[in-house]
């Protein structure tokens, strides 16, 4: 299988896949090595027994399969020694790690063996520590190993003054909310379908090694300049356009990369990868950037994460967080409908923080509830403001983003409907906008809750719509109102055939569905005309306006109000 190729024809180790019959499915090249069969007559037997692991004289294994394979299916994985006879009757020992996989979009239920070559002694402690040195989930290479190849790669570069190095700290997004939704099993099985996307951009020499949990290291040999690096992080990117199937969802998946380049005083495996991670980790504080490179000290180092954390709950009581306002707009008109509310901090020594610098704090520490309750409260009253000061704001609504730990608060309702009372704005002039994950994580328990909260004309938006889990299952059973593509969704969509198909299947899912659907991302006229070609009513974008603060928003809603 294609999946299968793409995955494992780089790995050094002989990889085999069985079917739960324990019919042959694939053997890589090394397999075929190893088993002293380097022609491939691995994949077909002709004579034997169809899709035999291989022939009974060639070794024991596939005799004593059944008591293996039963183990692997339960989910059990297997550390397994096996002595194997080749067919040069050549006496040698084999390890063999054997995990159990699920691909739903291939409904294919099989066996992955994982082979290498030990030293002969059953019980030799070599053995476990060859077999510890493998993430066998992903049949990916481990920290350990991968830090001499890094190792070798930075000497040979040293030596020969040739090329360079590049080093890319991936990290996925959402794999710990699918484990949290679906399930480990879920998660696993995700996770394979990732690291097949990632392998299939790399080059033969590349390696992709697993750190653990959701983060991947790729190491780039002869890599000459820095956009040679840029180039392969942006087709890591690419590889995630397409939404995943998990459980019948389509799950987006997004990337945070890190990239470091290796340089003349950099000898040292661990500098690199220390680099890389920081890049990685300052990419993930700003959204929307697909990349960081490291280029000396970086502006979020651990000590200034625990200040803004220890910052965080004082700067609300103190009033050092400020709202500014993105106008959203009708696309045929250009006429502006409502404004997205944006929370800023202004940090008394860093300035203007946004969000993507502290809200990850801020949701760790559970200061995202109050925050979440200001923010609500603070764009409400300004809304109120400008409808009784400025008459073309009369008809605004204020968009604002709710986390799930507010809809997880038994007193969410009652709080909405208090700040409704103080601050005097018609329900009908709200809209809250939450992820999709919100949905999904608490999916008995939020329908009643969203139904409370639309029962007082509140509209409910779902934000981002097409980067976590856009079921039409979930869309049909909840009531929202409209949809908020995500702007990763216009990018090339003029020469993605892939992603103007989703773009257009997204609007039509709205449309079938009674929902309103807003572009988000509108940066130029060529986004805007893939938007009105698209037919969708309303977006937001650079191209109308970047967040205001509030006077500049209020000179914006005058100039309206005067040429009206």
């Amino acid at each position: 299988m294609d999946i299968f190729k793409s995955l494992f024809d780089r790995c050094c180790d002989a990889v085999v896949i069985v079917n739960e019959q324990a019919e042959l499915i694939y053997a890589n090249l090394a397999a075929c090595q190893l088993l002293d069969d380097p022609s491939g007559v691995l994949t077909a037997m002709p004579g034997q027994d169809e899709g035999q692991l291989w022939e009974k004289q060639q070794g024991r294994l596939i005799e004593q399969s059944g008591s293996l394979l039963q183990a692997v299916l339960a989910h059990e994985p297997v550390l397994h020694q096996e002595f194997l006879l080749q067919r040069s009757h050549t006496a040698t020992w084999l390890a063999v790690t054997s995990q159990a996989f699920h691909l739903p979009s291939l409904d294919f239920h099989g066996v992955l063996l994982l082979m290498h070559e030990v030293n002969p002694s059953p019980d030799s402690d070599d053995l476990r520590s060859s077999l510890a040195s493998r993430d066998v989930l992903a049949s990916l290479i481990n920290r350990s190993i991968l830090m001499d190849r890094i190792q070798q790669a930075l000497q040979q570069d040293h030596q020969t003054q040739q090329g360079g190095i590049a080093i890319l700290c991936v990290d996925i997004t959402r794999l710990k909310t699918v484990n949290d939704a679906f399930g480990y099993l879920a998660g696993d099985r995700l996770l394979v379908e990732i690291v097949a996307r990632l392998s299939s951009s790399l080059r033969p020499k590349d390696v992709i090694a697993r750190l653990g949990g959701d983060e991947f290291i790729v190491l780039l040999e002869d890599i000459e300049t820095e956009a040679a690096a840029i180039a392969m992080a942006e087709a890591l990117h690419a590889q995630m356009a397409t939404p995943f199937v998990i459980n019948g969802c389509e799950i987006g998946i997004g990337l945070n990369i890190g990239i470091s380049l290796s340089r003349a005083q950099i000898l040292d495996a661990d500098t690199l990868l220390r680099q890389a991670d920081r890049a990685m980790t300052e990419a993930k504080c700003h959204f929307g950037e697909r990349y960081r490179i490291f280029a000396g000290e970086l502006t979020t180092s651990p000590e200034d994460t625990l200040h803004l954390e220890m910052s965080l709950k004082q700067a609300i009581e103190k009033g050092e967080m400020y709202l500014e306002y993105q106008p959203m707009v009708l696309v045929r008109m250009q006429e502006i409908i409502g404004v997205e509310s944006l929370v800023r901090w202004q940090h008394p020594e860093q300035g203007s923080l946004s969000p993507g610098q502290f809200i990850n704090i801020a949701e760790r520490t559970g200061l995202i509830i109050p925050l979440g309750w200001w923010v609500l409260e603070e764009s409400c009253r300004q809304l109120k403001e400008w409808q009784e000061t400025i008459p073309q704001a009369q008809n605004l609504f204020v968009s604002v983003n709710m986390s799930s730990q507010q809809f997880a608060q038994p007193d969410v309702l009652d709080r909405i409907k208090a700040i409704l009372q103080r601050t005097r704005l018609s329900p009908q002039s709200l809209k809250i906008e939450m992820t999709e994950s919100v949905l999904i994580n608490n999916s008995e328990s939020i329908i009643e809750i969203l139904a409370a909260i639309r029962d007082l004309g509140i509209r409910l938006s779902v934000d981002d719509f097409g980067t976590g889990y856009s079921s039409l299952s979930y869309l049909h059973r909840f009531p929202v109102d409209t949809l908020k593509i995500d702007r990763s969704f216009l990018e090339n969509a003029d020469s993605d055939y892939e992603k103007l198909e989703i773009l257009q299947s997204v609007v039509r899912l709205a449309w079938n569905l009674g929902l309103e659907v807003v572009a988000e991302g509108i940066e130029t006229p060529k986004h805007l005309a893939q938007v009105q070609a698209l037919r969708c009513e309303s977006g937001q974008g650079f191209l109308f306006s970047r967040p205001l603060n509030k006077t500049a928003m209020e000179a914006i809603l005058q100039s309206q109000a005067t040429a009206s």
